[in-house]
């Protein structure tokens, strides 16, 4: 045990004290603030100030659509009069735009043929591809004209607000009872955002600090320090020593990077009082804090507070510390155990392209479970230990019977733990093998020996 503790602490301390490691926890934190809120902020305060010009060819009577398209931030709208009532097979709209070029610069060219009522389809004439704003800005407005052009054509008073009144806006609360019959609040999107992120979290975690380990081993296969330690310990408490090292390292990146995100997240919130002393002095303001309560005491407010604490937290988080360590340490086991049999970590991709497979399949089998967590699919992707780290985070909001939970931890621990053996077996062999690369039939055969 004195020896399994001081490889983990070597681990440990080996890692952390990289200069990888230092930059990488003291930079991810603020470009992730940069790249999330700062800088999209900043891109959207960037406008540019010139306005495209879009030729419209109106051929209906008196061009009524050619009117009705308003100019945006984006574009200016310029209307061609002397096109408008030629004929549709002598309308030629590639000597129009060039008409129009002739005399300032166009970006497009929109033409609204006759009876367009009739037949709703119309064409952009550009030289490139067009912005995407285009066509939605020139279809909503053309859409609104035509509607209500077919509507007044009726002659009927108040068609349009006995249309509203017939497309009624239907609202649905979800409302789940307990063991005793009581009734609660909650939200199936707020369910499928909660499992997603969790599901996300468990790929990711696993996959990066299941890389570090089987890079470590590597490296030290390459620089024959394998050989000094091994003459101390067992294969199998170095193995554990790396998987449980890393694994604190990973857990204090984490801690690092919470807090400060939540230390630079108080220092933008008091600046921004600093700058606006308004805003403090509002806060203060007994009618500001009148209104606080008005909206906590709003039916919407309160429906939404509800759905917000009507998930058990404490048990999404219990079960997902438990899934999240069996998931590593089968997930990480495998790595180090595939990094023990090659001398070079791109030679690995031969035995980690099948582990990466099935991480993808149990993240696109919970993305595909989020409409249907009960289903057969869900269920069985949440019992199998390789895909349940992931699945399972899908299915924990919607509250699952106990037996599930109880039965699908039991199977991956159960997993887990035999990986573990197997993959010390295959360790044990493969760290002090050097110079070829080695077929999976080998390392089933380090597995079979004694």
């Amino acid at each position: 045990m004195n020896k399994l503790l001081l490889i983990i602490q070597r681990e440990y301390v080996q890692m952390v004290c990289k200069k990888s490691f230092i930059i990488t926890t003291l930079l991810v934190p603020v470009l992730s603030i940069v790249l999330c809120i700062v800088l999209p902020v900043m891109l959207a305060e960037v406008k540019s100030e010139e306005k495209k010009n879009v030729a419209v060819v109106d051929q209906n009577p008196d061009a009524p659509y050619a009117r009705l398209l308003a100019d945006t931030d984006d574009f200016h709208f310029v209307g061609v009069t002397d096109a408008n009532e030629e004929d549709a097979s002598e309308f030629d709209a590639f000597s129009v735009y060039e008409a129009e070029k002739n005399n300032q610069e166009i970006y497009a060219l929109v033409v609204i043929p006759n009876r367009f009522a009739d037949n709703p389809t119309y064409n952009i004439y550009s030289e490139k591809s067009v912005n995407g704003n285009l066509e939605r800005s020139v279809t909503n407005s053309l859409q609104d004209a035509v509607r209500a052009q077919r509507i007044e054509s009726y002659g009927i008073d108040s068609l349009e607000n006995i249309i509203n009144y017939c497309n009624p806006h239907i609202q649905s609360t979800n409302i789940k009872w307990s063991d005793s019959g009581e009734e609660s609040l909650s939200s199936a999107d707020l369910s499928m955002i909660l499992g997603f992120v969790l599901s996300m979290l468990t790929y990711m975690f696993v996959i990066i600090y299941g890389a570090m380990i089987m890079n470590s081993v590597v490296e030290e296969k390459t620089n024959r320090i394998v050989e000094v330690i091994v003459s101390t310990c067992k294969p199998m408490q170095l193995m554990m020593g790396k998987i449980v090292g890393v694994a604190l390292v990973g857990l204090t990146q984490l801690f690092i990077w919470g807090l400060l995100i939540g230390i630079i997240g108080t220092i933008f919130g008091v600046s921004a009082l600093a700058a606006r002393p308004e805003l403090a002095q509002a806060a203060t303001d007994p009618a500001v804090a009148q209104t606080m309560q008005e909206l906590q005491s709003n039916s919407e407010m309160s429906k939404i507070v509800q759905m917000i604490l009507s998930v058990n937290y404490m048990q999404i988080f219990v079960c997902f510390i438990l899934y999240f360590i069996g998931g590593y340490l089968l997930y990480a086991s495998l790595f180090a155990a595939f990094g023990s049999a090659v001398d070079q970590a791109s030679d690995a991709s031969q035995f980690t392209a099948p582990i990466m497979m099935i991480m993808i399949f149990a993240l696109y089998a919970g993305m595909f479970c989020m409409n249907n967590p009960d289903g057969p699919l869900a269920f069985w992707c949440s019992m199998i230990p390789f895909t349940s780290p992931v699945v399972m985070m899908i299915r924990l909001p919607y509250d699952l019977p106990w037996y599930e939970l109880a039965g699908s931890l039991a199977l991956l621990f159960a997993t887990a733990f035999g990986i573990i053996w197997l993959s010390s077996r295959i360790y044990r062999t493969g760290i002090l093998m050097y110079g070829r690369k080695f077929s999976l039939k080998e390392i089933f055969r380090w597995i079979r020996n004694s």
